[in-house]
């Protein structure tokens, strides 16, 4: 193991002093002892060396708290070398104790309390995890105190805190309104991120700045994987059967609670729960009480779901011409091209799909097959010639196979329809008879209008 040599901390501490002779403590004296503390136990912690370190590193916590954030950072790795380390249980539960005490000094030094509070909780978790109680309070004042500015990472584990406590307490089902604020205050705080992170994405990829792309992508990433993970925390409490129940009564005391109303329809919506009945006379009160872009979305899910699709449309529209980000404007999109599809607008639903890709490219495949399936449906309907020539099977074929190399996840879908497509092509004999030749050129009118190539089943 390397030693320090004292020189190196007489040279950091010349250095430092010459440049500022009293930066911290009282006096010019108090200044060079928090400086030569800090240059002793940095270089014990460049070699690893955590034990040697923790002295003159809490005495840089004591004295001067606010001199680098590296202090905590670095602090956290000495306190957790202690921690296992500690020779008996009393002297680890002190090292504990000054992890914890550590996020409040940090707190007083640099701010950004509730994260800080979040990490208590976390490192409670880690030491002292039957502490069910007091984990699940830092995290909820956490929440409180930070909103939606509190670091992503602590959002699962506050849902995962939650359903520890409630389990620990033995909760009725009654007391499970706890764990949905803590699954809503997660999911639409890292829904945000996610939102903003795109939005970041976008733009440094039209600006052409490559490290910008690397981080919005990374924090992108890293927020869409703590949301998987809280709604893998949540499933086996968030099915329709459970949710449905705590809402109702709720619903039927304050009918016209703006945010009641929009815990239950955002809730009811991300679990798939939008055919209940609770999910119709919510959105319904909602989008009477505060209509925007968003109340106009589930509208029009909910009279899809209900086969109105026709009285869904302009509420959709609503929602595409209203919605602010293009995410949410894709989705509205390609809702809208479902319910136009549903009620036989064909022309009008190919517009729509098309659209979708323009505001997201990720869900190009997934219009282009709306459409291929479209071009299916109408094969019979737009059939020429007598009824022998089914064009429209050509053209299905045609954009179902763009689909595969647009998506290729949606291969095997995408060759359904080419399978489908293909035994409505016609026999060589019926082309023949109606003067068509395979490789010939064709137009496919009716309201798809488009050019294809003629081709036989046989």
């Amino acid at each position: 193991m390397k030693k320090v040599t004292l020189l190196a901390v007489i040279a950091a501490v010349f250095c430092a002093t010459t440049v500022n002779a009293q930066k911290f403590g009282k006096t010019p004296e108090d200044s060079t002892a928090c400086i030569m503390n800090n240059s002793l136990y940095q270089e014990f912690y460049k070699q690893k060396n955590y034990k040697d370190a923790y002295e003159p590193w809490t005495k840089v916590v004591e004295h001067c708290p606010q001199y680098h954030v590296n202090t905590y950072i670095r602090g956290a790795n000495i306190l957790k070398t202690m921690i296992a380390t500690a020779p008996n249980v009393e002297m680890k539960n002190k090292y504990i104790d000054e992890y914890l005490n550590l996020q409040d000094v940090r707190s007083q030094a640099f701010g950004e309390e509730y994260n800080n509070i979040a990490q208590k909780a976390k490192i409670l978790s880690e030491y002292r995890p039957n502490e069910t109680e007091q984990i699940f309070k830092y995290f909820k004042e956490a929440a409180e105190k930070g909103g939606k500015q509190l670091d992503a990472q602590y959002c699962p584990l506050y849902v995962e805190a939650t359903v520890k406590h409630l389990a620990a307490i033995k909760a009725s089902s009654e007391q499970m309104d706890v764990l949905f604020e803590a699954y809503d205050f997660a999911a639409e705080t890292l829904e945000e991120i996610i939102k903003q992170a795109k939005t970041e994405v976008e733009q440094a990829t039209a600006a052409g700045q490559a490290k910008a792309i690397k981080k919005a992508e990374s924090k992108l990433k890293n927020a869409q994987s703590y949301l998987a993970l809280t709604e893998q925390i949540i499933e086996p409490f968030a099915s329709c059967d459970k949710i449905i129940p705590i809402y109702e009564p709720k619903f039927a005391a304050n009918p016209n609670d703006v945010e009641l109303l929009r815990k239950i329809t955002t809730n009811l919506d991300r679990k798939k729960c939008t055919k209940s009945e609770l999910f119709f006379q919510a959105t319904e009160n909602l989008h009477k009480l505060e209509p925007n872009a968003k109340s106009a979305f589930m509208m029009g899910q909910m009279l899809i779901e209900k086969d109105r699709n026709e009285e869904a449309v302009p509420y959709l529209e609503e929602a595409v011409k209203n919605f602010e980000d293009n995410d949410s404007k894709a989705k509205a999109s390609f809702m809208l091209a479902t319910a136009l599809m549903n009620a036989g607008q064909y022309g009008a639903a190919r517009t729509a799909a098309y659209k979708v890709a323009e505001y997201d490219k990720s869900l190009e495949g997934k219009a282009v097959l709306m459409v291929a399936n479209m071009y299916l449906k109408s094969s019979v309907s737009c059939a020429s010639h007598g009824g022998k020539i089914r064009g429209a099977a050509w053209v299905a074929y045609d954009e179902a196979a763009k689909v595969k190399n647009i998506d290729p996840t949606l291969a095997d879908d995408a060759q359904r329809v080419m399978n489908a497509a293909r035994s409505q092509w016609p026999l060589k004999a019926d082309m023949f008879f109606n003067s068509i030749n395979p490789g010939d050129g064709f137009s496919v009118g009716c309201w798809i209008g488009k050019g294809t190539t003629a081709r036989s089943r046989d």
